[in-house]
């Protein structure tokens, strides 16, 4: 039985669920250079291409489309003063469909496997459309699950970027878990490895963060492209891992960064005892792809407010990158109405 992800129609309370049956993943997906404007093209472009899509050995899959984007990109053409905007009518646009996926699996084990095999399919997928790969890593659990890759096979490390989605600073917690587990092991080049040492306040070193992306991106390499409706850097692939409390990154519930409306990439973050920076919701929505990852019964409660909740303000729910996926094992997605109505049919 194949399990996977493709754009889809199907409002996000109408949900897929998939067969219980174990598969293998098949073919990556293709990742296509982001085009002008932003998730958006005239309908003659060529350049409108299909994602690939991804089997993958979980159990139930959700789908909806991801393509709100329309109000942002004309949103933004009210504020723009460029005149190339005056031939574009808003009939004339096509959005090219998101998706928004929500995947349960056994356990933990089976997780951490699915968050290293999302690592490897699209590396090489980006490695093989334009010789190159830009991810962003938090720390924690997910930074633990991470450790299968050093058994990865096929990838040109030397042609992958790291950078850290959240950043203690000045202790680097994140960087020095990250080299522990897998970084040290599969021969990243150290310039390929970017961490935050601007060696000032929170602020400082947010700005310096995002100045390392920017040089990143405008470099002659394509390594990283800039957003070119909002300016931002964009990723290939962002992981995050989600509190009880809904906070990704340094991004908690009622905080300075949640409501941030700089635009600013990199943010300072400076709580009592927690010093550090982080990457702001606009710069995690821009990636290409981002994989939200929880475990455990005592989230359980927040991924059904998150994903069920259409009022929910926590943090997590506000994350909507073009792609977006939650990777729960079978505690956190426990309190999901499709889940249960899954584990009563069984």
């Amino acid at each position: 039985t194949f399990l996977g992800t493709a754009p889809s129609s199907t409002p996000l309370d109408m949900l897929a669920i998939a067969s219980q049956a174990i598969v293998p993943r098949v073919a990556t997906r293709v990742v296509p250079r982001r085009r002008v404007p932003t998730r958006a093209a005239a309908t003659s472009p060529s350049s409108l291409k299909p994602r690939g899509v991804v089997a993958r050995p979980a159990k139930r899959v959700a789908i909806r489309p991801a393509a709100a984007f329309a109000a942002s990109v004309f949103a933004a053409k009210d504020d723009d003063d460029d005149d190339d905007w005056e031939d574009i009518d808003p009939d004339d646009i096509e959005f090219l469909d998101g998706e928004f996926v929500v995947e349960a699996f056994d356990d933990e084990d089976q997780l951490a496997k699915a968050l290293c095999a999302e690592v490897e399919e699209n590396a090489k997928a980006c490695l093989a459309e334009r010789g190159g790969f830009t991810l962003a890593v938090p720390g924690g659990s997910v930074a633990k699950a991470l450790a299968g890759l050093k058994d990865a096979k096929g990838i040109d490390w030397s042609k992958v970027h790291l950078f850290f989605v959240n950043e203690r600073v000045p202790d680097g917690k994140c960087y020095e878990l990250a080299m522990d587990t897998w970084v040290g092991a599969v021969g990243m080049p150290d310039a390929n490895v970017h961490k935050p040492d601007a060696g000032g306040s929170v602020e400082e070193e947010a700005a310096a963060y995002e100045a390392q992306m920017r040089t990143l991106a405008e470099g002659d390499d394509d390594v990283m492209m800039l957003d070119e409706v909002n300016g931002l850097p964009v990723f290939d692939l962002i992981l995050l891992g989600m509190g009880a409390d809904g906070h990704v990154g340094s991004v908690y519930p009622d905080s300075d960064a949640l409501k941030d409306e700089t635009g600013a990439a990199v943010l300072g973050v400076d709580m009592p005892g927690k010093r550090s920076i982080t990457m702001s919701l606009p710069l995690i929505n821009t990636a290409e792809r981002v994989v939200v990852a929880a475990s455990g019964t005592k989230k359980a409660e927040t991924v059904r407010a998150v994903l069920e909740d259409d009022e929910s303000e926590l943090p997590g729910a506000c994350v909507d990158a073009f792609s977006t996926i939650f990777f729960l094992d079978s505690g956190a997605a426990s309190k999901l109405v499709a889940y249960a109505e899954e584990e009563e049919e069984e």
